[in-house]
């Protein structure tokens, strides 16, 4: 059973990060000198850094609801195994292709958020059998760990652009990965692991309501603990081995627990307000939206993508020759902002279409495969 709360979460997130990636590949540099270097957090209103924590969270929380329901259909251990493993794979190679396709071949092992997720897939297989003690201790020691890590690879210099720059040598690409890409293992896995972990607090089964959803309390105040954490890391550690300053690229440990706090407060709260097991029909427009939404995101991701940087390809070779010409220059700001508000707009009744239709998606081969 679909949970509305993760329908509307995930539906936030895409749309931020719609906004987001218009107005920085499209406008981000207009009318600024050519050599400028343009950082993740030049533009105050607009959501960067939200998207892709809350993203990563509900895959946890997501996948952890789908094994609830595989095991309570009596699906073997091995054959869990199987299907999680083989959607992550999908979701490795599908990242790569997207990288080629999309970002150009140079950009083939920029670890985007598509290969992160599909590798945690992989690994959340793995955390599904250790004690239920062993995760949280998991999350902990992969935040402590991630800032020295950072400081050994020496992050800044894969990133003297304001963007993930790297040599194709085995120990960039494996750098990258593990450490400096745009979402490395270290320390992004905290989200899908702590998504892992909370969510039998908004189960929707009887049993899953009595093991998790009682402590949903406990939740909200480990969350209040984050938020404090990270205000404290800010006024206190400053710039100390990137602890205090707020960053998500590196994820500085102040932005992950913010992150995390938001994440588990926004999924606690609106399970309280919107998830009705007596009442499983759709209620209303917005909540319809908010499900296509959320059953398409992939597709979304994707579509999204090309829709943008496809067209700004074009133009960049059409009128020069060079594709990369016009990133960042192309539109000023408003325009940019209305033509992701369009998209936004658009993609909703397309998806309804899609569905009514039958036509294949991106989620439905993996589907097929997985």
């Amino acid at each position: 059973m679909r949970l509305l709360s993760i329908d509307i979460l995930r539906t936030a997130a895409i749309f931020m990060m719609v906004l987001v990636h218009f107005v920085e590949n499209l406008a981000s540099g207009y009318g600024l000198p050519a050599a400028t270097v343009i950082g993740p957090y030049h533009r105050w209103w607009l959501p960067t850094g939200m998207a892709a924590p809350l993203f990563t969270f509900l895959s946890g929380v997501s996948y952890r609801t789908w094994l609830t329901v595989q095991q309570q259909r009596g699906v073997t251990e091995e054959a869990i195994s199987k299907q999680t493993i083989r959607r992550g794979l999908f979701l490795i190679g599908l990242g790569f292709a997207f990288n080629v396709l999309v970002w150009l071949p140079e950009d083939t092992f920029n670890w985007d958020i598509l290969t992160f997720i599909g590798s945690a897939l992989i690994l959340l297989d793995v955390v599904r059998r250790m004690p239920a003690q062993v995760p949280p201790v998991l999350i902990l020691l992969i935040a402590l760990l991630s800032p020295a890590l950072q400081l050994l690879a020496d992050y800044p210099a894969y990133w003297a652009n304001a963007y993930f720059d790297y040599d194709v040598t085995l120990a960039d690409v494996l750098l990258g990965y593990l450490v400096v890409g745009y979402f490395p293992l270290f320390p992004w896995l905290v989200f899908p692991v702590m998504g892992f972990v909370v969510a039998p607090a908004v189960e929707s089964d009887p049993a899953a309501r009595q093991r998790g959803g009682s402590f949903s309390g406990r939740w909200l105040l480990l969350a209040g603990l984050l938020a404090t954490g990270s205000l404290g890391l800010q006024w206190f550690a400053g710039d100390v081995a990137g602890l205090g300053r707020w960053t998500m690229f590196p994820a500085s440990t102040s932005y992950l627990m913010g992150m995390l706090a938001v994440a588990i407060t926004s999924l606690i709260v609106l399970h309280r307000l919107v998830d009705h097991p007596a009442d499983l029909s759709p209620r209303g427009v917005a909540a319809q939206c908010c499900q296509v939404t959320s059953r398409h995101s992939l597709s979304l991701y994707l579509l999204h993508h090309v829709v943008h940087i496809w067209p700004l390809w074009a133009y960049g070779l059409a009128t020069t020759g060079a594709p990369t010409v016009h990133w960042r220059t192309l539109l000023p700001v408003p325009m940019a902002v209305a033509l992701a508000v369009v998209f936004c707009l658009v993609s909703v009744p397309l998806f309804l279409q899609i569905d009514r239709r039958g036509w294949p998606t991106v989620e439905g081969v993996m589907r097929w495969l997985a």
